[in-house]
């Protein structure tokens, strides 16, 4: 304590401990106006520093304080800045859906990816982010340098190969203002458009003229778009593993590939970062110093900066090749200090690398604390510090002594003494390679929770063995490869990393047999109980002798419970969600007792399913393993597109389709299916279900007038679902069941279609509210400006998922009005940059 103590005092230990504070205060200032719910002005922020300013003052450290107050301030006019200038650099919603004809350059490696719904042979969807050159006629407010991110919908074999990375074309193209679903627990795609810096979504209109290239030009895209072309044409069988190793590129990984990376927790072996980086480094400094000898040999001095230059520049290009992920950002600077600071003979602690790195990816981007990436990467690079900071191994130490006796004992005893003083080094080199892992997969707990609503926990014995194998065979082979590219021995480089690439994939398929792998854990529900979890992963973290630090274990119990024998706590009551999947429908609703799903969402030609991407995460975000009941209301794409992907992530004990729907989308499990049949009331729990239409079995139920239709009812509270019906059936409802009492919830037939929502369902049902599920500014116009009328006229209140993002209402008790939480009111300021917007008809999400 003394000698820490000491060294602190010194005047040049003293400067490192104040700059890694300095880069704190800085990229925390950008974090917290990044958290903002609401950008504010400048003024208001200036005005609220400078009142700090004043009060600190009268402090005896105003000094040091105000030199800190004058950086989070810098932080915070950057962060404000760039997040303003990113919100003001999008496509203004008066232009939204206008077809515009443009001069672009493609800026991204293309996704080449099957349409699934396309019947003629050799057409694929392509994905590709363009920067505008020159806007066409009547462009209006596009102006040159804009990023889009479009689609190229079953593009011709000619489009396929002429679309490279900066090639450069004349395309018609109707863009879309940036927006996304909103659904809590899933990938927030509309925040990840803006920290890319996208200007409008869009995809290419062919029939509104012929596309134009005009010829392919020299850059990084190219560069990177050629080094894949060449190894997608090598002799391996591990092409797409391959090029996301060294592209980062995983377009090209199958589901099963990336199910079975997640479900062994080894996903990141594939995502740029400090292991890659390092191995470039360690590689490119071993080649500088066999260069810089035979140099010396040559020409009688070494040149000592060539492996610098050389780590520097190869590093910085690998980095730009494999399209600077955050992961690879965080490695590269830390990387650089590091080398810099082994060439000029300096100490520099890995504490102070590590801020510098934090500093400059939040300068570089002051929103990439929201992305997975971000804290997967800076959260194991953490914990490894925290872990391994003040401390060395008991094994080196007593390796050490050993070594001081054997000198002192004599040459008879000393080979006994130095053989033992290597095994203890040896030892020690094991038990800090598993120390390690040990950390890392704590540090990882608690975003894997949050992000993806589990844990791989057998992930630690595999990961042991899979990143040396990664790390000492596969990368050297790769990058050996690449540099002798074209060459028998570059594809020899090859071929023998493929071998190992599928040795270890074969090796994880089968881990499932002797280790558990991946377990779905429900986030904390909390804010609370998320800064409880944090705090006992910091504490296991944290080195040995800390006081206290295994009183961790049980701030995690939050984490563990799920594991436990004992049942977690469930909300009480009734929740009703439902999500947000663009023009579609997939509803939720949970009790204590129940888990039933109505509809599954849409699927694109692309194979894009909201029941995988939507439905599933948010299930499992909200620690649902399993369905009660699955119903299909009819088959229409936009309700029944996401079965597939939703059975292949839970298990669902019944299934409800009209007709013979259900034994067409279940064919090949062993799924209970039922058909909905008008007259029968079913019970799950405490929730019953009422079926209402249709009247007979005998149907393909693929119509939208099969569709089921449901009156479900907890305790006094009833909800009708009515899928996609029009107003004939729904004149046969009312003459059917006469309505003893209004409905407290009607998610709208149809979307809100023209055809459907008649005057005489509403007399009948009297809705308290009213649930639109419809996609934003839609080319079908859900719903209808006159449908929104009949249920403003009856003060129902209404809801748009289109504005409002998933609508979530909760019962506690029967009698109680509802919690309502919609998605756009989370924190996000830019959820609040769409508030105001409005339809083009003037629809409301919510009555006034």
């Amino acid at each position: 304590m003394h000698r820490f103590g000491g060294r602190l005092g010194h005047k040049s230990t003293l400067w490192p401990w104040s700059l890694t504070l300095v880069l704190w205060v800085f990229s925390l200032s950008i974090a917290v106006i990044g958290m903002l719910p609401v950008l504010p002005e400048i003024g208001a922020v200036l005005w609220v520093y400078l009142v700090v300013l004043l009060l600190l003052l009268s402090t005896p450290q105003r000094r040091s304080l105000s030199l800190l107050l004058v950086i989070s301030l810098l932080g915070a006019l950057w962060a404000l800045s760039s997040n303003k200038t990113a919100l003001e650099q999008r496509l203004p919603e008066i232009a939204h859906g206008i077809d515009q004809r443009l001069r672009v350059e493609v800026v991204s490696l293309p996704e080449v990816r099957n349409n699934h719904a396309s019947q003629g042979g050799g057409t694929r969807d392509i994905r590709f982010q363009a920067r505008v050159l020159e806007a066409g006629v009547g462009a209006g407010r596009i102006d040159s340098g804009n990023l889009l991110y479009l689609t190229w919908y079953r593009a011709d074999e000619e489009a396929q190969a002429r679309l490279r990375g900066n090639s450069r074309w004349v395309l018609s193209v109707r863009l879309k203002r940036p927006r996304g679903s909103v659904n809590p627990h899933t990938f927030d795609y509309e925040g990840w458009l803006l920290r890319r810096g996208v200007y409008a979504t869009g995809y290419v209109r062919t029939q509104n003229g012929d596309p134009q290239w005009l010829g392919q030009t020299a850059g990084l895209s190219a560069l990177r778009d050629t080094l894949r072309e060449k190894i997608l044409k090598l002799p391996i069988n591990q092409s797409a593993l391959v090029t996301a190793l060294l592209l980062g590129d995983r377009s090209g990984l199958s589901h099963a590939d990336k199910d079975l990376l997640k479900e062994t927790g080894t996903a990141h072996l594939l995502a740029i970062s400090g292991l890659h980086v390092g191995m470039v480094a360690g590689f490119l400094l071993l080649l500088g110093q066999v260069l810089a000898r035979t140099l010396g040999v040559l020409l009688g001095a070494s040149p000592r900066w060539l492996p610098l230059l050389l780590a520097l520049l190869g590093t910085l290009i690998y980095t730009l090749l494999a399209g600077a992920p955050l992961s690879a950002q965080r490695a590269l600077v830390m990387t650089w200090v590091l080398l810099l600071a082994w060439h000029w003979r300096r100490r520099v602690g890995a504490g102070l690398a590590f801020s510098l790195a934090l500093a400059l990816v939040l300068f570089i981007q002051p929103l990439a604390f929201f992305g997975v990436g971000f804290w997967l990467s800076f959260t194991a690079v953490g914990a490894l510090l925290l872990g391994f900071s003040g401390r060395s191994s008991v094994w080196q130490a007593r390796a050490a002594e050993i070594g001081v006796e054997g000198g002192e004992a004599g040459a008879h005893v000393g080979m006994k003494r130095r053989m033992g003083a290597w095994l203890l080094r040896w030892l020690s080199t094991v038990v800090q390679l598993l120390r390690s892992q040990w950390l890392v997969a704590l540090g990882l707990i608690l975003p894997s929770v949050v992000y993806f609503s589990g844990y791989s926990s057998g992930g630690i014995l595999l990961n042991l063995m899979a990143i040396p194998w990664l790390g000492l065979l596969i990368l050297p082979a790769l990058m050996l490869g690449t540099l002798l590219m074209g060459t028998a021995p570059g594809i020899w480089c090859f071929k023998f990393a493929d071998w190992q690439l599928t040795l270890l994939m074969e090796m994880l398929e089968n881990a499932g047999d002797f280790v558990p792998t991946w377990q779905p854990l429900m986030p904390p529900q909390s804010a609370t109980l998320l800064v409880l979890s944090a705090l006992g992963a910091l504490l296991l973290i944290l080195p040995r002798g800390v006081p206290g630090r295994y009183l961790g274990l049980l701030f995690l119990l939050p984490l563990l419970q799920p594991l436990l024998p004992m049942s977690a706590p469930v909300r009480q009551g009734l929740t009703f969600t439902a999500l947000d999947v663009g023009q579609g429908l997939a509803l939720s609703i949970r009790t204590q007792e129940s888990r039933l799903v109505f509809d599954t969402g849409p699927v694109s030609s692309s194979g894009w399913s909201a029941g995988g991407a939507i439905v599933a995460p948010y299930l499992s975000g909200v620690g649902v393993s399993a369905l009660d009941a699955l119903v299909v209301s009819h088959g229409d794409r936009d309700h029944a597109g996401g079965v597939k992907a939703l059975l292949q992530s839970l298990f669902v004990n019944d299934f409800y389709a009209p007709g013979q729907l259900g034994e067409k989308l279940t064919r090949g499990s062993d799924i209970h299916v039922k058909p909905c049949v008008a007259g029968e009331t079913v019970f799950f729990g405490d929730l019953s279900v009422q079926w209402l239409w249709p009247l007979q079995k005998a149907m393909n139920g693929e119509e939208n007038d099969q569709s089921c239709v449901a009156l479900i009812e907890w305790q006094q509270i009833r909800i009708l679902l009515t899928g996609d019906i029009t107003s004939s059936v729904e004149r046969r409802l009312v003459e059917l069941y006469p309505m003893q009492r209004p409905v407290d919830l009607l998610v709208a037939p149809h979307h809100g279609s023209k055809t459907s929502s008649s005057q005489a369902l509403l007399s009948w049902a009297k809705p308290e509210r009213v649930i639109f599920s419809a996609g934003y500014r839609h080319h079908f116009g859900h719903p209808h400006a006159d449908v929104v009328a009949r249920y403003r006229a009856m003060d129902t209140q209404i809801f748009n998922t289109a504005q409002s993002g998933a609508v979530e209402l909760h019962w506690h008790k029967s009698t109680s009005e509802p919690a309502i939480n919609l998605g756009r009111s989370a924190p996000r300021f830019w959820y609040a940059d769409h508030n105001g917007e409005a339809e083009p008809s003037g629809r409301l999400s919510r009555r006034e």
